[in-house]
């Protein structure tokens, strides 16, 4: 698999890409090298950026509300808000 271009992307900078191109499925990474068809795309949400340096959590968290386990210390600053598309 060859890598296009590697950036932080919006929304509109996702769409005007895939526009471009052939109508093709869209895919999402799964587990050990798999993948699966896009099937539903959430809600715009609020997150908290750039929290984790693991590979395996992922570099952002969503906040979850009042209770958000990230808000505790009041110092995680929500910053922007993201859709996420899901299998």
């Amino acid at each position: 698999m060859q890598i296009l271009e590697e950036f932080d992307m919006t929304s509109h900078e996702l769409a005007h890409r895939l526009l471009e191109g052939p109508d093709l499925m869209v895919t999402v990474r799964g587990y050990e090298g798999g993948v699966n068809e896009v099937t539903s795309i959430l809600e715009p949400m609020d997150i908290h950026l750039n929290l984790h340096d693991e590979g395996y959590y992922g570099t952002h968290e969503y906040h979850t509300g009042e209770e958000c386990y990230f808000c505790v210390d009041k110092t995680t600053v929500l910053t922007t808000q993201a859709i996420h598309l899901s299998r």
